[in-house]
């Protein structure tokens, strides 16, 4: 289900799953996502609070299948779904390797400002995008403006902690009088 998804996003998902899909048979596999992360320099937790590896983690949370691996149908479910999450809740350890894909046009393990800050305007709105604007690139570990998938980990996962305690702070059960 593309639901809300224009041609050129489309194209761009299927370019990500297609470079994801190393074996060419239809299906995302624990070994592509592990060679990717390797690729990318990033380093999953070999065991979670669930007794299995963070990667085997990833794949259950979209495998509705429950073969073990994610084929076209679960990759775009998780797309869409993660885009319309508006409550948080939505498990976005994947998403955000496939938006980091997607961002990094020619696979060289990085993105730069602009593309950065697309992905959080289209995670965030535009306000919560200016306000990120100039804390963006305070997590860039080497200062070149460009980031590698641990310094985009690091600004998403910001976002979504910032976009929760904003949410909290609106809440009027939350509020004391």
């Amino acid at each position: 289900d593309a639901d809300g998804l224009d041609r050129t996003e489309l194209e761009s998902i299927k370019r990500v799953f297609e470079r994801l899909d190393r074996k060419n048979d239809g299906k995302i596999c624990r070994d592509e996502i592990a060679q990717q992360f390797d690729m990318l320099g990033y380093k999953p937790k070999k065991h979670t609070d669930y007794g299995t590896s963070e990667v085997v983690d990833m794949i259950w949370e979209v495998d509705e299948d429950c073969d073990g691996m994610i084929d076209w149908e679960n990759f775009i479910q998780l797309y869409v779904r993660c885009r319309k999450d508006k409550s948080g809740c939505e498990p976005k350890r994947l998403f955000n390797l496939i938006e980091f894909m997607i961002n990094d046009k020619d696979g060289s393990g990085t993105i730069n400002e602009d593309e950065v800050m697309e992905v959080l305007y289209h995670r965030y709105g535009k306000e919560a995008m200016q306000k990120m604007t100039d804390e963006v690139f305070k997590n860039d570990r080497d200062g070149d403006k460009e980031l590698d998938f641990q310094d985009f980990l690091a600004i998403v996962n910001a976002g979504m902690h910032q976009q929760t305690s904003e949410k909290d702070k609106l809440s009027p059960a939350k509020k004391k009088k």
